[in-house]
């Protein structure tokens, strides 16, 4: 039995899916599905991609070639490589300070984490992205210095900075007041029922 074959049935047991599910998501045959899984049989390109996003893993995982499920593990195991041997990289007297930033971080993430709790995740995400984008526009317009045009657009893009990070961190505060007071925000249905 080829990989592909044991990827699709491992993947199709763990949802508890029959070969009659499939083939009917797939728009297949039920022995379709089981010529995939017995016989050797191969899907098209886009059977493999609708069996992809379907199981929600890469076409690489599917086909074998990759023991990671989803492209973005790769990209993170990839990434915390490169993040270690930039660390390592380090003067040691920078190393303490990288390793604080990284302590703060876990922390303010990781009660969220365990909770499962989406709402202060993406606030933390939209604070982080909104550092990052605003350092971005701050640098470049730094790259023209010392043009009069280019001193009045760093100033905006610090302002514009200022003013994200500002907005990110009420929200933050906000939510934590409305978790301290146990107020419920309204959703849709609550709104159209006043």
């Amino acid at each position: 039995m080829s990989r592909f074959s044991n990827r699709l049935i491992s993947l199709r047991k763990e949802q508890k899916m029959t070969q009659s599910d499939l083939a009917k998501l797939l728009g297949k045959q039920r022995s379709t599905v089981s010529g995939y899984e017995t016989d050797g049989k191969e899907p098209d390109f886009d059977t493999l991609c609708t069996l992809a996003d379907h199981f929600e893993v890469s076409v690489d995982y599917l086909l074998g070639r990759d023991d990671e499920r989803r492209h973005a593990d790769v990209v993170f195991r990839n990434d915390n490589a490169n993040f270690k041997r930039h660390y390592d990289a380090l003067p040691a007297d920078l190393k303490p300070v990288v390793t604080e930033i990284l302590d703060d971080v876990y922390v303010m993430l990781k009660r969220d984490m365990q909770s499962n709790n989406g709402e202060r995740l993406h606030l933390y995400r939209d604070l982080i992205h909104g550092i990052l984008e605003g350092r971005r526009a701050v640098r470049q317009s730094t790259a023209a210095l010392p043009d009069a045009a280019a001193m009045s657009a760093l100033m905006e893009a610090q302002s514009e900075l200022k003013g994200e990070v500002a907005a990110a961190l009420d929200k933050l505060m906000q939510f934590d007041v409305d978790a301290a007071l146990g107020v419920k925000k309204m959703d849709e249905q609550d709104i159209k029922a006043i």
